[in-house]
């Protein structure tokens, strides 16, 4: 017997583009298969407990799906993840997609990926992480640009930079984009819609740098960007970035893994002894996102609480 459900949301390396175009604030999401995973057990009670108690977006989320859906009653929710905090990773966003397909699951009521990011959007600003593949996204408004399809298999060899950033500040407190800014911020949106269409990790790299050159070029004192913009160039190696996190790194597609980049920029990126180094593959087909829980598998669940 069904007696819970469970959701998975995949986290993103930063993004591929980000800015504001045309006073259209937007990003495109980099989806990898680092993620977060949340359960939902139903209880007549109202309200959400959540745990760990910290995950409060998430709690949040689950109750606005419940009253979307016309219920009174509560659950438990538990929220795991993998996805570091604050790094620009969309740990909250894929906390926020996770439990809501949690919820859906444990109440057999599907939820569109466009009410999803209505819900996420009015928590804080969302990625696009509720839809498949790669997107435009309106982070503040919650609305989808643009769909491109699936991510093309790719590695980004990455540094997980100290500290921690806070998204609603970075957005509330953002620095207007020139017209300069924003026409190179239009060219890396063709590069990279043209590259993932095309899987073509050239074209890829090029509009993450582009992105990311915008981000420094508007007063970032970040000097690892700034050396990561400087290996780029040298090595013709494409660039991805959080722009509102610590996150910096290379992106190859799998012939260049074979040639030996990706061993190459690790050590640069190691060198430079900023944060640690990981490498990310990107999220490149549909995963099962969300099911239901079954008495026998709850049991231990139920523990935890």
């Amino acid at each position: 017997m069904v007696r819970g459900g469970w959701g998975f949301a995949s986290g993103t390396f930063g993004e591929l583009v980000q800015g504001e175009l045309n006073g259209t604030p937007f990003l495109v999401t980099l989806p990898i298969r680092w993620g977060t995973r949340a359960i939902f057990i139903p209880r007549p009670a109202p309200g959400v407990e959540v745990y760990p108690p910290h995950r409060k977006k998430a709690q949040v989320a689950a109750q606005q799906v419940l009253k979307y859906l016309g219920k009174t009653q509560g659950g438990l929710l538990s929220v795991s993840s993998v996805i570091p905090i604050g790094k620009g990773m969309a740990s909250s966003s894929a906390d926020v997609v996770a439990s809501m397909r949690a919820v859906s699951a444990a109440l057999g009521k599907p939820i569109p990926a466009s009410r999803m990011a209505y819900i996420a959007a009015r928590i804080e600003p969302s990625d696009g992480v509720m839809y498949d593949g790669v997107v435009a996204f309106n982070p503040r408004q919650g609305v989808i640009l643009e769909r491109w399809g699936p991510m093309p298999t790719g590695l980004i060899v990455g540094l997980v930079g100290q500290g921690r950033v806070n998204t609603e500040a970075h957005h509330r407190d953002r620095i207007p984009y020139t017209e300069e800014h924003q026409k190179k911020l239009s060219l890396a949106l063709n590069r990279a819609r043209e590259g993932v269409i095309r899987r073509d990790f050239t074209l890829i790299g090029e509009a993450g740098r582009f992105s990311a050159e915008v981000q420094w070029e508007r007063g970032s004192d970040d000097e690892i960007l700034e050396a990561v913009l400087h290996q780029s160039k040298e090595r013709q190696w494409g660039v991805v970035i959080a722009h509102s996190g610590t996150v910096r790194g290379f992106i190859f597609s799998p012939q260049a893994v074979r040639k030996g980049q990706a061993l190459e920029a690790e050590r640069y990126l190691r060198g430079l002894g900023g944060g640690s180094v990981f490498r990310f593959w990107t999220q490149s087909r549909k995963l099962a996102s969300q099911g239901p829980l079954e008495e026998d598998a709850m049991r231990t669940r139920r523990e935890r609480f």
